[in-house]
């Protein structure tokens, strides 16, 4: 039998229903019968369906079919879909480094990276571009508009720029491989606020720092206090999410991995030297905040550095390797460690449980129903049985009359950090963990 049919077969028999024992199963006589089983169905597929069958989708199908069956993030991946995403992975576009929105017409410049072309050309936050190489671009969709700004590294592109007081000129522009930032930052209410976007970013904690940096230099100061909103942020780099956590915490434990048995067993740690180690911190969280998010999270409030507002998160804790099966075979994408924060506990469909439960939206009388990991099929289960639901008795609404533009969550967090709750909270930190 071939290597690659014999492997999918053993595979795909994981799902087979068979009278033996467990201990029966174990051994490869067993094993071999259940592929031999396998082998027998599909060639009376082929044989005798109704219809002419795929053999290689029915063959994918049940592969997939037999590693959901283990949980939700498992997968096999067939080899040309393996191969596409490797080069997506590899892939990247060149750009002029600007994020823009359309203002009257105009597409206005809303953020120009500092490491980017455009930058570089002397076109700022605030900037209309009205041409793109003598193309007026005005009045025409933002798609349309941005378009034609896109296009192969190293090469210029002409545009046209109206700066605030100033008369239009034409700039040209080199092209340059670039990423979008993944940090947002402002001062709000007197406090540090960072809006942490993406975790997939490997330069996400350079602008971190340089976004904490800035917002210093606007208080003219220490930065009494910190916002970090990862609500909605679905994770991304375990790299990253240990060395955000690391701005702020002085060395120690951030996350363990661990396998099936104790030789498959990682210990990530922060590096030493921290920040702002007088800086209040409070982490927003959402449902939607997951794996990469829940870890900063989780490190924090565990390390009772930082205290814990929303609500609870998706519960996103295991960890998948990805494992080539061969040239032309595709690739296993195998679920092979959960996450556990430094106090033991496992994120896997609990998620981390805010410090004090914030709504977005007003009261309906009972808690929404919310789509987590624990909503997905085959989602593996916690063994920890200890009781981890939110309680809608402790969970602080939006006033009726709260404004419909106002963040009501983002309010009531940086109440918390101008008073002395924050501290209470932090000492009822030290008798949960």
């Amino acid at each position: 039998m071939h290597k690659a049919l014999k492997g999918i077969l053993l595979a795909t028999c994981l799902a087979l229903p068979l009278s033996a024992t467990a201990d029966d199963e174990k051994k490869p006589e067993a094993i071999y019968d259940q592929m031999e089983v396998f082998a027998n169905v599909l060639s009376i597929v082929q044989e005798n369906y109704v219809e002419e069958v795929d053999t290689a989708s029915l063959i994918e199908n049940a592969l997939n079919g037999a590693l959901s069956s283990l949980d939700p993030h498992s997968s096999y991946v067939p080899p040309v879909q393996f191969v596409e995403q490797r080069e997506s992975a590899r892939r990247e576009y060149g750009g002029l480094g600007i994020e823009v929105v359309s203002e009257d017409g105009y597409v206005k410049v809303n953020h120009a990276l500092e490491d980017g072309p455009a930058y570089e050309a002397g076109i700022r936050s605030g900037d209309l571009i009205s041409a793109v190489d003598g193309v007026v671009i005005k009045d025409k969709s933002l798609d349309e508009a941005v378009s034609g700004m896109r296009g192969p590294e190293g090469e210029p592109v002409t545009v046209t720029v109206l700066s605030p007081g100033e008369i239009q000129r034409d700039v040209v522009v080199t092209r340059a491989i670039v990423r979008g930032r993944a940090v947002r930052h402002r001062v709000e209410q007197g406090v540090g606020y960072i809006q942490i976007e993406t975790f997939t970013n490997d330069n996400l904690t350079r602008d971190t720092k340089r976004a904490l940096a800035d917002i210093e230099r606007q208080l003219g100061g220490d930065i009494p206090a910190l916002v970090i909103d990862l609500r909605g942020n679905r994770g991304g780099l375990l790299t990253e999410s240990v060395s955000i956590s690391g701005l702020f915490l002085d060395g120690g434990e951030v996350l363990s991995a661990r396998g099936r048995d104790g030789s498959d067993h990682q210990r990530y740690n922060a590096e030493r030297g921290e920040l702002y180690p007088d800086m209040k911190i409070a982490v927003l969280m959402s449902p939607g905040s997951a794996s990469a998010a829940e870890i900063v999270a989780g490190a924090l409030q565990d390390r009772g550095r930082a205290i814990v507002v929303g609500r609870r998160s998706f519960g996103k804790g295991s960890v998948q390797s990805v494992i080539p099966l061969g040239q032309s075979e595709g690739a296993l994408r195998l679920t092979t460690q959960k996450y556990y924060t430094p106090s033991g506990k496992s994120i896997q469909g609990r998620g981390i449980l805010p410090d004090v439960l914030v709504a977005f939206v007003e009261d309906t009388g009972e808690i929404r129903s919310r789509f987590r990991e624990d909503s997905l099929r085959n989602f593996l289960i916690n063994p920890d049985e200890t009781d981890y639901e939110e309680k809608y008795e402790d969970i602080i609404y939006p006033p009726e009359d709260h404004p419909d533009d106002e963040d009501f969550q983002l309010n009531k967090t940086i109440e918390i950090l101008k008073t002395s709750q924050y501290q209470t909270i932090l000492d009822a930190q030290d008798e949960r963990f």
